[in-house]
């Protein structure tokens, strides 16, 4: 089966042994993306809305860069370094994730310093 690696400068590089996505088949599985900043580099100052809108428009450029768009996406599994933040979360998450959204699997989690999400994504897409 053909395996694709999905690597762009548009999004933050990987910083280890990992790609930021690859695709077997019609099965499209992209990294952990953490709220970047773009400009600066490392995590995004900022709370958890801003760092959702960051870690999403991340995989946006990802899903692009592999022929795909949100529409392809058949799960999105969320990682919250604090449960009292799924509010302001899920409010982040709905204004940027078209409808009808994705299943979703949202988890506390210990995060990078500073971090207060993390986001991955599988897609299934035409081969």
């Amino acid at each position: 089966m053909e395996q694709r690696i999905i690597d762009t400068a548009a999004a933050p590089a990987a910083v280890g042994s990992y790609s930021q996505g690859k695709q077997i088949g019609q099965f499209l599985q992209l990294s952990g993306q953490l709220a970047i900043d773009p400009v600066k580099g490392g995590i995004l100052a900022g709370g958890i809305e801003a760092q959702t809108e960051q870690s999403l428009s991340q995989i946006t450029i990802l899903l692009a860069e592999a022929g795909a768009s949100w529409a392809d996406v058949l799960i999105s599994r969320v990682y919250l370094a604090s449960d009292d933040d799924f509010d302001d979360f899920d409010r982040a998450y709905s204004r940027i994730v078209p409808q009808p959204f994705p299943a979703r699997v949202t988890v506390g989690a210990q995060l990078a310093p500073g971090a207060l999400v993390e986001i991955d994504v599988l897609a299934v897409v035409a081969d």
